[in-house]
């Protein structure tokens, strides 16, 4: 499997490429696009129609698979993350942005690899090789990646100072006088 993974992303690197591309620039678009409306929520469906299924267990394993991908990042990147989140949220007008909502996030970038796989490869053994490659090698970049992001938000003014972290609390559980002592919370 692993050498017929091989032999597809030789041939085809620059269609998974094109499709990684074109799907996360479909995925930071959806995730932008913040209008204000929660998101409906499963009482307002139709049951009626045939929409609903089950699963296949192909699709979940996969799923299953990109989803711990994209927990092992945020965990790994949490500190660089968390300054995103809020960075991005300035941005976009969102001060609660956290998480999936943000258009950098780990599971925005999964999904779109997710996406692209899923175009140029049927076989689910070799697409979960595809997914295993992009763990070993790509995923562990991010973290540079997310610091020059943030970093460049820094430079545009963006957040450029951010606190972390709650006040400190003396053995009584109250607050110092005067609010937060310095260096309470490392700032980014």
């Amino acid at each position: 499997r692993y050498l017929q993974a091989k032999d597809k992303v030789r041939s085809q690197r620059r269609a998974i490429e094109e499709q990684f591309r074109d799907n996360y620039l479909a995925e930071f678009e959806r995730r932008m696009r913040r209008d204000g409306k929660p998101h409906d929520q499963f009482s307002q469906y139709d049951l009626t129609s045939t929409e609903l299924g089950l699963v296949a267990d192909d699709d979940l394993e996969e799923t299953l698979k990109l989803n711990d991908m994209a927990a092992k990042v945020r965990r790994y990147c949490e500190e660089e993350l968390a300054a995103l989140d809020q960075r991005v949220g300035v941005l976009v007008g969102d001060a609660t942005l956290q998480g999936e909502g943000n258009p950098f996030s780990p599971q925005a970038i999964c999904s779109a690899f997710k996406q692209a796989c899923r175009h140029v490869e049927p076989d689910l053994k070799v697409r979960m090789v595809f997914h295993t490659l992009f763990d070993d090698h790509v995923l562990d970049d991010l973290r540079s990646i997310y610091k020059d992001l943030n970093a460049l938000l820094v430079q545009r003014s963006i957040l450029p100072k951010i606190r972390y972290g709650g006040t400190r609390r003396g053995a009584d559980g109250a607050k110092p006088q005067g609010g937060t002592a310095a260096g309470d919370a490392p700032e980014i």
